[in-house]
């Protein structure tokens, strides 16, 4: 009995010693608050008053010794369930939370009989918390904008841009740069067209200043064209519709130092320029002396379309020797390829360096954009226009019979896709196809894929091919469906159906300006003993 009585009055002692509280009691919490372990018996809760303003930031120490607890926040002055931190001792750490705009308790409940310290290790007032650190890209930028912050102008950043123009290029290491593209006064907003992506980028505004940019990683092989379109404005319509209202302030950036083409009539009708240092420069696209070919106008209609069109007819010097047994290159988009640039040029030097052999070229008309819409994606009345009455045409103008291993289909994006499907309607007469940027994408009745699965199906045609796509030529937003991954499809169905085929990507958009370089690269591979390899 004695034994009995002394344990029973130990467990008394040790219970007292251990701050065995009532449900009633509360005690105030705070940074300030001492640690102390307390003890609660099963069924027991016990409220502490949390000392906080609205919006400070808090992290609470929580520890269980023994038994088992629940941890939550409650409204002070009602006791409205807010949120549990810990159910039976098991919880998210660390426990984080803000203060509301009401008073808040935290309430441990003890579900089993137990210890448990609780305390505020951190409190941060809303007025002490700083607003996330904004990281930029460029150097450069990240530089103005803490000159900005401390009081300073872009008065400075604007004089040295105008001396060394834009974009701003930044080296990164590994054969990168940065690129930023600027621009300078806009009211509301700016998007570019032609970054290296196939968005319409918009712009950041740094801070409330004058200075609007955009950064990118790019390789240092880079070569594009862009335009800035400051204040586009917002109308209802169609996504088609508002995307397209970037036509209405689309214009060179000012700031930029090679404008092309140089002699644009005005800043709308010119796109900027870059270059980066391991860039292809374009050997073949300027005249450097070189001897000239012939480049004759010729008119020509057909019943079958309904329509007729402008063709040019180019012959290299040293065309007529070799007339016999010369390429013949039938390119679409006239109005680019002997307009905007000088495929005459480029076919007069390539000749005059010995890259190629003498040639006769076709440019053809593509009369206007509805046209072109209608006839270049897949259309078997314009195949057979190519093939029955275009090519004889040609053939009667320069006096000689072509053969298909030397006949060249070319185009860029709806040409490249009309040089595929026309060459695959007819081999007999064409025989080679080079596509840049070919628009891959293209559906029948929203059969994605088209072409593709259109060569998988058909036997093997005697027809070799020369692919390109720019790195820059993702689908909108990213997506599969862009020029990229539709020719990189492309690609893989030829070499599985075992079709002579090379496909190059550049660092480059859906741009003509590069284009009038991957030209020279086409023709090279085609018309080289590697194409049929």
């Amino acid at each position: 009995m004695f034994s009995f009585r002394k344990t029973l009055l130990g467990l008394l002692v040790l219970m007292i010693s251990q701050s065995v509280v009532p449900s009633s009691a509360a005690r105030s919490l705070s940074p300030e608050t001492a640690a102390e372990a307390v003890s609660l018996q099963q069924g027991q809760e016990l409220l502490f008053e949390l000392q906080a303003d609205p919006g400070d930031y808090i992290q609470l120490g929580w520890s269980s010794q023994s038994g088992s607890f629940h941890l939550d926040s409650v409204e002070r002055t009602t006791g409205k369930h807010i949120r549990r931190f810990i159910s039976e001792n098991i919880g998210r750490a660390p426990y984080l939370l803000v203060a509301g705009e009401q008073p808040m308790d935290l309430k441990v409940s003890a579900v089993q009989t137990g210890r448990f310290t609780l305390s505020v290790l951190r409190k941060v007032a809303a007025s002490e918390q700083v607003s996330s650190q904004k990281e930029y890209l460029s150097p450069r930028i990240a530089k103005l904008a803490v000159h900005l912050k401390t009081g300073g102008t872009s008065d400075d950043f604007w004089l040295d841009v105008a001396e060394t123009g834009t974009p701003l290029i930044e080296d990164q290491g590994d054969g990168n740069s940065i690129l930023t593209f600027l621009a300078k006064d806009a009211k509301n907003a700016v998007r570019l067209l032609g970054a290296p992506t196939s968005n319409h980028e918009e712009l950041e505004r740094l801070g409330t200043s004058d200075v609007w940019f955009k950064s990118f990683v790019v390789p240092n092989t880079t070569r594009l064209s862009y335009q800035l379109a400051k204040d586009v404005p917002q109308i209802t319509g169609s996504w088609t519709e508002r995307r397209r209202a970037i036509l209405a302030t689309l214009s060179a950036d000012p700031f930029n130092k090679n404008p092309w083409p140089a002699d644009a009539i005005d800043p709308y009708n010119q796109h900027s320029t870059v270059l980066l240092p391991e860039a292809d420069k374009g050997r073949f696209i300027q005249e450097n002396g070189a001897a000239k070919g012939s480049l004759a106008k010729h008119v020509i209609e057909s019943q079958l379309l309904e329509n007729k069109r402008n063709i040019w007819i180019y012959r290299s010097v040293g065309y007529e020797i070799s007339k016999e047994t010369a390429p013949l290159l039938l390119m679409f988009d006239a109005e680019h390829y002997n307009g905007r640039i000088s495929v005459p040029v480029i076919l007069d030097n390539m000749v005059e360096e010995g890259v190629i052999p003498p040639l006769a070229a076709v440019f053809i008309s593509h009369i206007d954009g509805k046209a072109r819409s209608s006839e270049l994606p897949n259309n078997a009345d314009f195949a057979q226009f190519m093939a029955k009455t275009l090519l004889p045409f040609v053939e009667e103008q320069l006096g000689t019979s072509s053969s298909p291993d030397r006949t060249i289909l070319a185009g860029s994006s709806y040409g490249g896709l009309a040089s595929s499907t026309v060459a695959l309607r007819y081999p007999q007469q064409f025989g080679n196809v080079l596509s840049m940027s070919g628009s891959y994408w293209y559906s029948e009745e929203g059969d994605e894929n088209y072409v593709a699965k259109l060569i998988a199906s058909k036997p093997k045609q005697d027809i070799a091919f020369f692919l390109s796509a720019g790195l820059f030529e993702k689908g909108v937003g990213g997506r599969d469906r862009g020029i990229l991954y539709s020719n990189q499809h492309l690609r893989d169905v030829l070499m599985a159906k075992g079709y002579p085929v090379q496909m190059k990507t550049y660092a480059a958009g859906h741009d003509l300006f590069s284009w009038q370089t991957i030209l020279s690269d086409g023709l090279i591979h085609l018309l080289g003993n590697a194409a049929r390899k």
